[in-house]
């Protein structure tokens, strides 16, 4: 059959499951016409690229399918750079579609013409040139298997522009995908047999150990694995920012976040740990504590879909290459055939969160509804806490609200119910990832939680999900400045107070005139009314939060 490479294009796209595609139109018009007369996928116009890669990278998160977002040549596809970063360094499936000069006159510095491949490739897991419309069905499925297998990422396809009105012949077998590459994993990793005989003799003979997870353990969606060794052994539980969700944060066996952005009680608790069974987890500076925790020399074992993770930040006394699930799934076979009579850390660790929660957390005096103003966050967390179902998701931004989010929010099931964009630390992702989670779970409630300094910077997206019809909540904790940076400059640089300060702003407002609700908290007693309503409410609402100047959650070290 002779077909228009933009054809040929959305029909293999419709083959991996492609529904939705974020992106802005400009030179991709070839491309653009094909949607329109195929019919088959939604393309939703965002109003910044940057909105829309953070829209890709939300709605894989929560639904575990590919996100597809697009951007036309030069300025479009360096508005994607951000976006497309934020998922590599996270391991998100994202397909980024770039257009480019026609074949015919590329490399004449065209208006618009850049080295994209050279800007892309170092932000992403692969750019695959598709420079002949004969290619199109064999380099398009490479990339779905690119973006989803190993450790998953960003894959960049880039199209000068003839190639989506030039015809090719195809066969009907050029169009055959296997639609398991349309989601993630794709392909699982199954570890070595007497991997799960060496786990079982490390963790028998030690005294304390514990169980780390990080993102790869959720991706994998071992959560319910986790938490079924977990209560076969009595090894308590603790997690990344990304891990959050392996095993409930209200269970027994479980101390929430570590690291440098984490509890300092759960810190504490590692301090004299003697094995540490690792679940897909980087162990970055932050994660860590810049390595301290755990502490080196700690014999760890270390289990990941990515060998090159392995042993990359701390030595490592036994390396598995394998697919969290698949491992734990074994690893619990073995595990029910074997007495297990060493002491058991429910009653410690339970007394942990119990103390934490009733002093620093949502149960601490701090943290109780009154009529003073401003708002503290932490009185924030609560009334989300306790007005979001368990099946809800927090959606964080960067800054001090991602650290009041990870470390006092609890998500109280297993899976994604919590998402912030731990790698890159990307200021203005939350609400455009909240929209695109929207898009991949219409029927499921989604809450952004930024700052006033980065839900600045993509607000104009309030117009995109009002018109797509796509609500979400987002609470802005609003005190006029920068505040992870101030407060880096109070305790680091002595005072000395250089741009971190701004004229404040009525978000409330401000969603009003797109169209959107809006409403203002002063007092942390009207915080439980405000969030009911936007939960309940058909339009996205900003709530509005006027929060202190500074108020700096635990564990940070300036």
């Amino acid at each position: 059959m002779k077909l228009k490479g933009a054809d040929a294009f959305v029909r293999i796209l419709k083959g991996f499951g492609v529904t939705d595609i974020f992106g802005i139109p400009g030179d991709s018009l070839g491309f653009y016409d094909a949607l329109y007369r195929d019919g088959g996928i939604r393309h939703i116009l965002v109003r910044h690229e940057q909105g829309a890669a953070h829209m890709a990278d939300g709605y894989a998160r929560v639904s575990g399918r590919v996100g597809v977002c697009d951007a036309s040549s030069g300025p479009g596809v360096t508005n994607l750079v951000t976006g497309l970063a934020t998922a590599n360094a996270d391991s998100v499936p994202v397909i980024a579609i770039a257009t480019t000069s026609a074949n015919k006159i590329r490399l004449r510095g065209n208006f618009q013409e850049l080295d994209q491949p050279s800007l892309l490739e170092s932000v992403t897991k692969a750019v695959i040139e598709i420079d002949q419309p004969e290619r199109i069905p064999e380099l398009v499925k490479r990339a779905f298997r690119v973006a989803t297998t190993g450790r998953p990422g960003p894959v960049v396809l880039n199209f000068p522009l003839d190639v989506f009105f030039r015809s090719a012949e195809y066969e009907e077998s050029d169009f055959a995908c296997d639609a398991a590459f349309g989601r993630f994993p794709a392909l699982r990793v199954r570890s070595r047999r007497e991997d799960v005989t060496h786990v079982l003799e490390a963790v028998r003979a030690a005294k304390k150990p514990v169980i780390w997870c990080g993102g790869g353990a959720v991706m994998s969606g071992a959560s319910a694995e986790i938490e079924a060794f977990a209560e076969l052994t009595g090894i308590p539980v603790t997690t990344t920012y990304m891990g959050k969700g392996s095993i409930a944060e209200t269970h027994p066996l479980s101390l929430g976040p570590a690291g440098q952005l984490g509890r300092p009680v759960t810190n504490q608790y590692l301090a004299d740990v003697d094995l540490v069974l690792a679940i897909g987890s980087r162990f970055t500076n932050v994660d860590t504590a810049n390595w301290t925790v755990p502490k080196r020399g700690v014999p760890m074992i270390q289990i990941d879909i990515d060998p090159t993770e392995i042993g990359k930040n701390y030595d490592v006394s036994h390396s598995i290459w394998s697919d969290a699930k698949l491992f734990l799934e074994e690893l619990n076979a073995a595990a029910r055939d074997l007495r297990w009579d060493g002491p058991r850390a429910d009653n410690a660790v339970s007394a942990i969160r119990s103390t934490w929660l009733a002093e620093r957390g949502i149960g601490s005096p701090q943290s109780e509804p009154v009529d003073d103003e401003p708002v503290h966050p932490l009185q924030v967390i609560r009334a989300l806490r306790e007005a979001m179902a368990p099946e809800d998701t927090l959606i964080c931004d960067s800054g001090f609200n991602q650290i009041w989010g990870g470390q006092y929010f609890e998500v109280q099931r297993p899976g994604r119910h919590y998402v912030g964009p731990r790698g890159m630390g990307t200021m203005g992702f939350a609400f455009p990832a909240a929209i695109g989670a929207k898009v991949a779970r219409p029927d499921g409630k989604f809450v952004a939680l930024a700052g006033d300094g980065g839900f600045i910077m993509l607000l104009q997206e309030l117009e995109t999900t009002l018109r797509i019809k796509a609500p979400v909540v987002i609470c802005v904790l609003n005190n006029s400045n920068l505040e992870y940076c101030k407060q880096a400059q109070r305790g680091l640089m002595g005072g000395r107070f250089i741009s971190t300060d701004f004229t404040e702003s009525n978000y409330s407002e401000i969603a009003k005139a797109f169209g959107c609700r809006g409403t203002r908290v002063t007092r942390s007693s009207q915080l439980a009314a405000a969030i009911r309503e936007a939960l309940d409410s058909t339009v996205t609402t900003v709530i509005d939060v006027v929060t202190p100047e500074s108020a700096k959650p635990d564990g940070v070290a300036f």
